[in-house]
């Protein structure tokens, strides 16, 4: 049985890797996270777009579909803007419950959304953002499934108007808030100083760098590695391919072998099963 990601809101920071397919979560239960987030930016990646509202809800829902099929630790998903109002949150939860996904994230950024490290970002209304918490919190069937509010204020009108924002939108019913775009560690101070309940936030996309230990100390329950993942893989096989356009080859021996490989993706268990129903004569 999955661990409840509720579990996770409580007690240190819990690191949390970013994926954008089934393999990166695979790798990620291996290493022992007890957790996975399958990231917006990441997905969108995977399928060649940037994270601009390209990718569709229906995508997203079968990637964390198969994400959730290929490991037994809870898998927190981008949700984006629940892909509409209120009325699309409503479905939006209720079919990334049947995919498998232990909780999500909304936010708080108007049609067509935008990455939270890019610039011209636009909000809806307070109003409208504790609406569709409101809705999600309601067609969830399980009431461990999480749902947490985040908000993009700081880059729009700054820190206090992103406390404002969290507030509220705890109030409305989110189980957590997510705070996006902080500048500095004293940012996420202030953040958590202003706003209660659990807190999340990313990690690696900010000009400062900060560890789970020092996130610990100021109060954040999630740190959620987006896409450190992603940012790694492009830079190896870069230099991958860069030494094959070079040498015209490459060194094998230095790679994972292919028995690990296949044994990483259940290579025991396909015999087991192949032997188990062998036609014999």
């Amino acid at each position: 049985m999955k661990q409840s990601m509720r579990s996770l809101l409580t007690g240190r920071t819990t690191a949390v890797p970013g994926v954008g397919d089934a393999l990166g979560a695979i790798l990620c239960a291996e290493a022992g996270f007890p957790a996975v987030y399958m990231s917006g930016y990441y997905v969108s990646a995977t399928l060649g777009h940037l994270d601009v509202g390209l990718v569709s809800g229906t995508e997203m829902v079968s990637q964390a579909a198969r994400i959730c099929a290929a490991v037994d630790i809870p898998v927190l998903a981008d949700a984006d803007t629940g892909y509409g109002n209120a009325l699309n949150v409503i479905r939006t939860v209720r079919d990334y419950e049947r995919a498998g996904v232990a909780g999500i994230h909304l936010e708080d950024q108007d049609l067509p959304k935008k990455c939270g490290a890019m610039d011209g970002l636009v909000l809806v209304s307070t109003q409208e953002m504790c609406a569709k918490i409101a809705a999600a919190v309601d067609a969830r069937a399980d009431r461990d499934f999480l749902v947490i509010a985040r908000t993009d204020a700081i880059s729009t009108s700054g820190l206090d108007e992103a406390i404002r924002r969290g507030n509220a939108y705890r109030k409305a019913g989110a189980d957590a808030i997510m705070v996006m775009a902080p500048r500095s560690v004293d940012d996420l101070v202030r953040f958590r100083a202003g706003v209660e309940g659990p807190l999340v936030c990313t990690v690696g996309a900010w000009p400062f760098e900060i560890t789970t230990g020092e996130l610990s100390s100021i109060g954040y329950s999630l740190a959620l590695f987006t896409v450190s993942m992603l940012r790694q893989t492009v830079s190896a096989m870069r230099d991958t391919l860069a030494l094959l356009g070079r040498d015209g080859g490459l060194d094998h021996k230095a790679m994972i072998p292919m028995r690990e490989l296949h044994g990483l993706l259940g290579y025991e268990k396909i015999q087991s099963m192949e032997q188990k129903y062998a036609i014999t004569e």
